[in-house]
């Protein structure tokens, strides 16, 4: 059975693309998610969305929440709450209320602090 997020950790979330996995395409969750694989194309999450330390995503990102330990290279939307954590890199866009870099993070790019985001909440309808 998956864990879920009660304490808002992000160390329980359960790994849904591992690490010797590539994906080109859409992937949709709905439930707290972490990847670890190697990602092109878009993501889209309604609730925590963790990249992992071996993760390298390639893709347009829209996500609730979003926690970075490995890389991003594209945009960011839609977020409540990004958080770059040490040895995270996001190359790119972000739209987002809170932006936290922590240090021993990268970020290269733009950010907008908008307080008028709304998440998504439910990203299956959203296939646009």
């Amino acid at each position: 059975m998956p864990t879920t997020v009660t304490s808002g950790s992000w160390q329980d979330v359960r790994v849904s693309l591992g690490p010797d996995a590539q994906v080109t395409g859409k992937l949709v969750f709905s439930t707290p998610t972490r990847i670890e694989g190697k990602l092109k194309g878009e993501l889209r999450a309604s609730d925590l969305l963790v990249i992992g330390t071996h993760a390298v995503v390639h893709a347009n990102v829209h996500a609730a929440k979003l926690v970075v330990l490995g890389e991003v290279h594209g945009q960011v939307t839609g977020a409540l709450r990004v958080e770059i954590c040490p040895g995270g890199c996001i190359y790119g866009e972000i739209e987002t209320r809170a932006l936290v870099v922590r240090e021993g993070a990268r970020f290269e790019g733009r950010s907008k602090m908008a307080l008028s985001l709304v998440p998504t909440r439910d990203v299956a309808s959203a296939d646009g």
